[in-house]
């Protein structure tokens, strides 16, 4: 008989912990968490930024110098030419030509860093808002949160998604760009 109240007092205290556990997290932890989700998105997303203007900025660089040395070998072809024209104009046009190449390799190199450096942005804004959203979400409970969860998920590979096309197009552009010149 003793055992009957003991039973009672336990399943009505597994009850209890068992209704908190669908409870929704404390309205000020979640601003907390979102603002500190936000912050670290913020963060990251000019961490990335920061890094693909540097390799963007890297890249144009190496594409000025590649122009100059490029007009500095047509100059050089035509200095040549005016001693000896004709075969000199043969040196010009295979100089410009080499020179057109190697411009249109940077930059299609160029191109392909840009791509590369715009695709981590966004995918880095995206990771950012797939957090905070995943945050949020957390205020709520149930099918609810299920629901907000799986709409954050899409919205983030969508937006990861279209990032990759636009990449995948750039470097193609880059790719047809560089092979314009080997016909």
């Amino acid at each position: 008989m003793k055992t009957r109240p003991l039973f009672l007092s336990a399943g009505f205290a597994a009850a209890l912990l068992l209704g908190a556990c669908d409870r929704p997290e404390d309205p000020a932890k979640t601003r907390a968490d979102v603002a500190k989700a936000q912050a670290e998105g913020a963060q990251k997303v000019q961490d990335a930024r920061a890094e693909a203007n540097k390799d963007v900025a890297a890249a144009q660089s190496d594409l000025a110098k590649t122009q100059a040395d490029a007009s500095k070998d047509v100059n050089a072809a035509e200095r040549k030419a005016s001693e000896e024209r004709a075969e000199a104009n043969a040196d010009v046009a295979n100089a410009d030509a080499k020179a057109a190449d190697k411009v249109d390799k940077e930059q299609a190199a160029t191109l392909r860093t840009k791509a590369k450096a715009d695709y981590e942005v966004a995918k880095t804004e995206a990771d950012a808002a797939h957090k905070v959203a995943g945050e949020r979400c957390d205020a709520q409970t149930g099918a609810a949160r299920d629901a907000c969860r799986d709409k954050a998920k899409a919205d983030h590979d969508a937006a990861v998604a279209a990032a990759e096309a636009r990449r995948d197009q750039a470097l193609r552009e880059a790719d047809a760009l560089e092979q314009s010149h080997k016909t």
